[in-house]
This record gives C-alpha cells, sequence and structure tokens, in this order.
C-alpha cells in the first residue's frame, strides 16, 4: 500500500507558503487500481474554498479552477509529488478576482489550449444586472491574459435588469472561439439552457445563436413553460456540432437532458426530437452534471437520480449519435450505482484511453453524522462495474470530517493515474479547501488477454 504524501498548505490572498512533509511515497504506478496516493489539501481564503474543475499539462502538473471564500475566483497549480508549483501564480496560487462586489466571481469549468494557455467561466456579480456569465483566459502561469477582451475576460448579461446566470462549461473551437454554457433565467422566473460564443479576441460572435441572438442563446428544454432547464456539460464534435448536457423538466420531473446544436448555435433537427432528448431515469428528480464523448459518437452521461429507497444515486446513461438510448449500455441504456447508504452524486465522468470510464463525486459512509466522502466508480465498457476497481468497482475516500467531494477529474499525462479534484477540510480545520487526490489505474495489459468478459 502506497504511503500518502500529504503537503499542508497555509495559503491567504496575498500569501501562500507550503510545507511538505517527509514521506516515502510509492511510484503512481504501483497504485492499485482505485487506491489513493498523493492527497493535497490547499487553503486559499481560509473560509470555504471549492475547486470545480482540473487541467493537466504535458508536465503532469494538476491546474485547479474554482472558487475561494464563496466569492472571488481562484486557480493553483500543483506537482505530481503533491507541492505548490511556484512558478504558478503567488507561489501556486492564482486569485484573479473579476468582481468587486458582494457575490463576487467564481470559475466553474475550465480548460488547457494546445499553446499551453487556459480558458475557464463562471459568474461574475454585478450590483446592476445580478449574476453574469464570465469568461476568461488566462496564461501559462495563472495571470488573466489582456489579449482577451483587454482585460482577460469578458462579462456577459443575458438581460438589463437583475437576473440569475451562470456559466458551467466551457468548449473550445479549432479557430480560437470559445463557448460557454449554462442557466439564464432570462427575466422568465425559471431557468432557461443559456450559452453564448466568444471570438479569439473576446468579443461576442453575433453570427451565434442567429441574426437576432447577438452571440446568446436562450433555449427552454424544458417539457412545458413551467419547467426549469439547465447546462451543466458541453462537448465539441469533430464536425463542431455542440453536445450539452444537464437536466430539463419532463413529463413528471426533472429529467437527464441531452441535446445538440449546430454549428451556428441552432438546434439541430437531426438528434433526439428537433434536437431534444430528456430520459427519466429515477423516481423523480434526475440531473446530469457530466458528459464524454466516446471515438464511436456514443455520448455517456453521468449524474444523480433519486433510487426507490429515497436517496440518491450514481446515475449514467449513453445515447447514440442521434439521440437515442443505446440498449447494448447498462438497462436500456441506463446504469445507476447505490455507492453509499445515503445519497450519492456523481459530478464528473472520466474515458479511460482503454475504454472504460470512471464517475466521481461524494457519498456518505453511514446514514449518521454530517459531511460526505469522496466516491469514485470505475465501469466496464458496457456499463457494468469494473471489479477490478476498489472493492466491486467502488472507492470511498474519507478525508475529513466535513465534506469531502470531487467536481472534476482528469487523466494524467504519464497514463499510470489520474486525478479528482474539489473540496474538503484539512486537518482538524473547520473550512472546506481546494483538494486534489490522485488515484491508481486499473492495469489492463494482462486482463485484454484473459479477462475478455471486462475487456472494452
Amino acid at each position: 500500500m502506497a504511503i500518502t504524501l500529504a503537503s499542508k498548505v497555509v495559503c491567504a490572498r496575498s500569501f501562500c507558503a507550503a510545507l511538505s512533509l517527509a514521506a516515502v511515497v510509492a511510484p503512481a504506478w504501483a497504485l492499485a487500481p482505485g487506491e489513493d496516493g498523493v492527497t493535497v489539501t490547499i487553503p486559499i481564503s481560509g473560509v470555504r474554498d471549492t475547486a470545480q474543475a482540473v487541467a493537466i499539462d504535458p508536465d503532469g502538473n494538476i491546474v485547479l479552477a474554482g472558487s475561494a471564500g464563496g466569492n472571488y475566483s481562484a486557480l493553483a497549480r500543483v506537482t505530481p509529488a503533491g507541492t505548490l508549483d511556484g512558478a504558478f501564480g503567488t507561489l501556486g496560487v492564482a486569485t484573479p478576482d473579476f468582481s468587486s462586489s458582494t457575490g463576487g466571481d467564481g470559475q466553474r469549468a475550465f480548460l488547457r489550449m494546445d499553446d499551453g494557455r487556459y480558458v475557464g467561466c463562471g459568474h461574475f456579480n454585478s450590483p446592476t444586472t445580478g449574476n453574469d456569465f464570465v469568461v476568461a483566459r488566462f496564461q501559462s502561469n495563472g495571470a488573466l491574459d489582456p489579449a482577451f477582451n483587454g482585460a482577460g475576460y469578458a462579462v456577459t448579461p443575458f438581460t438589463s435588469t437583475a437576473s440569475q446566470e451562470q456559466c458551467n462549461a466551457v468548449a473550445l473551437q479549432n479557430d480560437g472561439m470559445i463557448v460557454s454554457a449554462g442557466y439564464s433565467t432570462n427575466g422568465s422566473g425559471h431557468l432557461h439552457v443559456a450559452l453564448t460564443r466568444h471570438t479569439a479576441g473576446g468579443v461576442l460572435d453575433t453570427l451565434f445563436g442567429g441574426p437576432s441572438a447577438g452571440g446568446k442563446v436562450d433555449i427552454d428544454a424544458s417539457a412545458n413553460l413551467n419547467g426549469d432547464s439547465e447546462a451543466r456539460a458541453l462537448l465539441l464534435q469533430a464536425d463542431g456540432k455542440l453536445l450539452i448536457a444537464g437536466y430539463a423538466l419532463g413529463a413528471a420531473s426533472d429529467d437527464f437532458l441531452v441535446m445538440r446544436l449546430k454549428t451556428d448555435g441552432t438546434l439541430d433537427p437531426t438528434f433526439g426530437t428537433a434536437g431534444i432528448t430528456r430520459t427519466p431515469i429515477g423516481t423523480s428528480e434526475d440531473i446530469a452534471n457530466a458528459m464524454i464523448l466516446q471515438p464511436d459518437g456514443g455520448i455517456v452521461l453521468a449524474g444523480s437520480v433519486y433510487a426507490a429507497d429515497g436517496h440518491r444515486d450514481f446515475a449514467l446513461a449513453r445515447y447514440t449519435t442521434n439521440g437515442v438510448l443505446d440498449p447494448t449500455f447498462g438497462s436500456g441504456g441506463k446504469v445507476t450505482t447505490p455507492v453509499g447508504p445515503s445519497d450519492d452524486y456523481a459530478y464528473a465522468l472520466l474515458r479511460m484511453p482503454w475504454g472504460r470510464l470512471v464517475a466521481a463525486g461524494s457519498a456518505r459512509i453511514s446514514t449518521g453524522g454530517s459531511g460526505t466522502d469522496v466516491a469514485v466508480v470505475a465501469y466496464n465498457a458496457d456499463g457494468s462495474l469494473d471489479r477490478y476497481f476498489g472493492i466491486g468497482g467502488k472507492r470511498m475516500l474519507n478525508i475529513s470530517t466535513l465534506d469531502d467531494i470531487a467536481y472534476g477529474l482528469a487523466y494524467d499525462a504519464s497514463g499510470d493515474r489520474f486525478w479528482a479534484v474539489g473540496t474538503a477540510a484539512s486537518g482538524a480545520s473547520p473550512n472546506q479547501d481546494f483538494l486534489a487526490v490522485e488515484f491508481g489505474l486499473p492495469d489492463t495489459i494482462f486482463r485484454h488477454g484473459f479477462d475478455t468478459a471486462t475487456a472494452p
């Protein structure tokens, strides 16, 4: 069993110093499938810090993005050994504070560009228009990129009056344009799927969504006018079409939502029903939080559903290229997985190069007490549990007495581990901090030759 290297990091908004505790750390390739290795907690504000997304650079460094103190954006870069990278931001942490209002700002999605820069999106609070979309571009060292809209970020209100809008997902086109997706109330009182597209220079692309949209798209994806719909994941197909996942009101309650837009931002009528597919999975509210696109064009969503016992479980669904459930996956295209005895939420989904899927989020080891634990579940390509991962395909990790949650997953460039990022408390601290945890990968070299039942 590997010995964990714990890095205790004490940070403030203007200062950060890292103290690494001496330990012998087993190489990542020596970790058993699902076994945790390096675990790092990074206090930034000393109050309420949450990493929502992650990107890995070619050197294997882990870049976390989220919010600190609940009201300003924060980034951190951690080496594979679990120490803050002093070449990034200020001693490893960057805190670009876009909004000076009480509601502040935060990053909820994040990706690395081929040239080493980063793109993120989230929310920005304005005294006049409430929470708005914000899209930002960062240099490789974590500083804002002034070549993007002159300031490094662009704020997009959907209305001129106070409303609630937030970007949850971001994608980068080959031409450098940035597409972001989330939700907007748009004066309706209900959440709608909302998207923007910015040019590489940081201005809205007025061709996106049609001549009257002005670079902003608002879609009510619910089954009737009294429901909510929200985008929580976004991917680009090879042909430039946009895949969106989240939830929308269906016939009785919120369902998994997957939809496809053409390159101009209008709904693709060849997908689902007029571009939209809503899928009831559990007994009531079903919410998809993550999505991956498989090489054959299959679309897999992950999230949470209410089970018959009244608790939430992990849930996956796979669709064909035209937005129909794939009957070869799980049961009729759906898979539900109870992880702990209480509520289980899947927030992130990752496809390994050999085809297996890993979902991560939170669960509770017991029904009593408070706080949640990091939960990771691995699946074979057909939706069955990967019995070589953790215990029967499941792994729970208790880091603190508070909420331990994984919101993002990234596959390591070295090919011998993956990382989950999110939030947890460090030691006896009562506050939530950035979290990064290393997990061992399932080694499938021999399994493919001797265990054909689990080969992808």
